[in-house]
């Protein structure tokens, strides 16, 4: 199993919510995107600066550790929609063609951009002060075409929210965006 991430597509589109958050990690500039992600979340909230710094490191760490799996973008629904904050992310990331195991909770899954795997499983997460936090993971892994990148590879989608009552809804809107992905020339 090769352990080095090959190079990214040179295209693909992904649609993703209006109201969500885009990291770009190939970016130099992108801890200066999270300084202003958490400034708006904390607009107007003058007495809780432990917090402000604890959401800024918890952010900063994801957007580092999304960047060293080779991430390409990382989007985060952080705005409440109707008085609501839906947390959610989505890596966007690619991953040698072998680097994927086949496993028996790994399904068959055709989308926008071709036929590829899809995984539902659920794990702990760092929740920082809060501790260990339960949460629902999908990930898509579609084969990146011939020509895109040097080497076989797949483009992987990687999904997280907090398990409970609104985690199967969130993953169907996991998988809404993962079929809007197409490849571009």
């Amino acid at each position: 199993m090769s352990t080095t991430a090959p190079a990214p597509p040179t295209g693909y589109r992904l649609a993703v919510p209006a109201w969500w958050d885009r990291v770009d990690l190939t970016s130099p500039h992108r801890e200066d995107v999270v300084e202003r992600i958490v400034a708006r979340q904390f607009r107007g909230i003058d007495d809780a600066p432990l917090a402000r710094r604890e959401a800024t490191r918890l952010l900063q760490d994801q957007v580092r550790q999304a960047h060293d799996v080779g991430g390409l973008e990382l989007h985060l629904s952080v705005r409440a929609v109707a008085g609501v904050v839906l947390p959610a992310s989505l890596l966007v990331h690619v991953v040698p063609a072998d680097a994927v195991p086949a496993g028996e909770d790994a399904t068959a899954w055709t989308g926008g951009a071709g036929a590829g795997t899809r995984r539902r499983r659920e794990r702990l997460v760092d929740g920082g002060t809060a501790g260990p936090v339960a949460t629902t993971v999908l990930e898509h892994h579609v084969p990146v075409p011939a020509g895109l990148t040097p080497v076989p590879a797949l483009l992987a989608l990687t999904a997280t929210t907090t398990s409970g009552a609104l985690a199967d809804h969130l993953v169907g809107l996991f998988d809404a965006i993962a079929s809007t992905l197409r490849w571009t020339s």
